[in-house]
């Protein structure tokens, strides 16, 4: 049997609208440990990344001239449907869930 494309695609979601700050992310997720945060490497400093069970989460920072990490987006990625269902799980026990779109409902 050959995999069409669409059966190596990730699982996604994005936080983009009425979004909590980083530390509020880093704290639901329970990215608090060094050893889930990777090096950027850009002159930027517009991203910060992490990978946690299997999922690639991305905070994409506003980069004006005052040092602020407000977030413009939110981005989590995995090829490990349950990883990605599990991480959204355990984000969702907070009372205060920003809304977010995804595509773990679409049919397979």
């Amino acid at each position: 049997m050959q995999l069409g494309v669409e059966d190596r695609m990730p699982y996604w979601a994005i936080f983009d609208e009425s979004m909590w700050s980083l530390s509020d992310y880093r704290r639901c997720m329970c990215l608090e440990e060094p050893e889930h945060e990777m090096e950027e490497g850009s002159e930027l400093n517009a991203w910060k990344i992490y990978v946690k069970d299997d999922v690639l989460i991305v905070f994409e920072l506003d980069v004006s001239e005052e040092e602020t990490d407000e977030l413009l987006a939110v981005y989590l990625a995995s090829f490990q449907r349950a990883s990605m269902e599990n991480l959204l799980s355990e984000m969702g026990k907070a009372n205060n869930l920003p809304t977010f779109r995804t595509n773990l409902s679409a049919d397979r």
